[in-house]
């Protein structure tokens, strides 16, 4: 359920050479220019001037950090062949794949902001594509469905793993089945109730109780920054008979805000119970109980330890049928994940990780026409993941289906 970091490192750095740098004379050329001269400078020597740089950038990043930053490229993706510029980034192309940078020069032509993204290796078969995925640890689902129809790979495709985030797809389909009968309106206000509030990913758990918000607002920030209070809350607008089509076997169907509680310290007898209960029925009996309870504080939570058992599971096969049925929504192309929305005619993305636990699934359509749905899981009830990892490495696949 927490809210996961791909993005790269944003970096700068100064080549200290033992001496306080002196003026150097303003550069030639336009900003696009001298953006150019020194990003291939900095790739193609692994170095970076400390003249190039604002002072508000080098009070928060040291050139250490720059050059680690530089040097992993390069293992990662091999020896540096060129940068191309394109209106919204620069592409600096390597031996086995690219790496998409972003980089801002103030007035001064200093370089006050730079973002490497993680990079992207160049896939040669469809195997490739995997096979990075195929080395991580844990339990690792994959599928690649095309057109809704045929499975183009696949792993332990039909085997339910915990997904944290990934859950909010089911949500989201019961409420556009309510939406569809005319049950409900993307333009309905609904006001913040307090017991809706959950724990972090997301922001409107720290909003003032009955804020009136649109259904779509709710959906948005469910999606998009995978707002738990917001998935929360459309569980309760929607209700839990209406998701219980896509709700795979997650029966009862539980909110962060339950789920939170379950995993609290505080409440370990009550979590015995519950995993102990026989029956849905049961289950939901222990749940009137949760929910009687307030919402646990963040330190009474445990994000050392994997615990795939208070959690929601479904297969990727099953989320690439939740997805489909929902990717045509303008809200699911607000977040990408780690596809390039340029390679694509269209995205839609949702994701979820906790400790021990990710997925990734997305359905993009490719400059050819093909719709294609790829979601991955690992799980790992040893350690946490390595969520980096794991996103280069899906989005190495991502990125060879684009050009199938």
């Amino acid at each position: 359920m927490r809210l996961m970091h791909l993005s790269a490192l944003v970096c700068t750095a100064v080549l200290l050479l033992g001496a306080a740098p002196t003026a150097s004379p303003a550069p030639s050329g336009s900003p696009t220019e001298i953006a150019r001269s020194r990003l291939d400078t900095m790739l193609r020597t692994g170095h970076a001037d400390a003249a190039w740089f604002a002072d508000s950038f080098l009070a928060q990043v040291t050139i250490d950090q720059v050059n680690t930053v530089l040097a992993s490229l390069t293992t990662a993706l091999g020896a540096y062949q060129s940068i191309e510029y394109t209106p919204e980034k620069f592409v600096a192309h390597f031996a086995r794949g690219t790496d998409d940078v972003q980089i801002h020069l103030d007035a001064q032509n200093k370089i006050d902001g730079l973002l490497f993204k993680p990079p992207v290796v160049t896939a040669t078969s469809l195997d490739d594509a995997f096979r990075s995925l195929r080395k991580l640890q844990g339990t690792l689902a994959y599928v690649v469905v095309e057109r809704g129809r045929t499975n183009v790979a696949a792993l332990n495709a039909s085997e339910p793993l915990a997904v944290g985030s990934a859950f909010k797809l089911a949500v989201l389909n019961g409420l556009v089945d309510r939406i569809r009968r005319n049950e409900r309106r993307w333009s309905d206000v609904v006001s913040l109730q307090e017991g809706w509030k959950s724990l972090p990913s997301g922001v409107l758990q720290s909003w003032p109780a009955r804020t009136p918000l649109t259904i779509a607002t709710y959906a948005a920030e469910m999606i998009s920054i995978s707002d738990n209070t917001a998935a929360d809350a459309l569980a309760h607008i929607t209700g839990r008979a209406a998701i219980a089509p896509y709700a795979a076997d997650n029966f009862p169907f539980l909110t962060t805000r339950e789920v939170f509680t379950l995993k609290s310290s505080a409440n370990a007898k009550l979590r015995s119970a519950y995993l102990a209960a026989a029956t849905p029925a049961a289950r939901a009996t222990v749940l009137r109980r949760v929910d009687a309870l307030p919402l646990p504080a963040i330190a009474e939570l445990s994000f050392t330890a994997p615990d795939p058992e208070i959690e929601w599971h479904f297969s990727v096969s099953e989320l690439c049928r939740l997805m489909n049925r929902v990717a045509a929504l303008p809200l699911m192309s607000i977040n990408p994940g780690v596809a390039e929305k340029g390679v694509f005619r269209s995205v839609a993305y949702k994701g979820g990780s906790d400790t021990g636990i990710i997925n990734m699934t997305t359905m993009v359509t490719t400059k050819r026409g093909t719709q294609v749905c790829f979601s991955a899981t690992l799980n790992n009830a040893a350690k946490d993941i390595d969520e980096q990892a794991f996103g280069l490495a899906y989005a190495t696949a991502l990125r060879y289906l684009a050009g199938r």
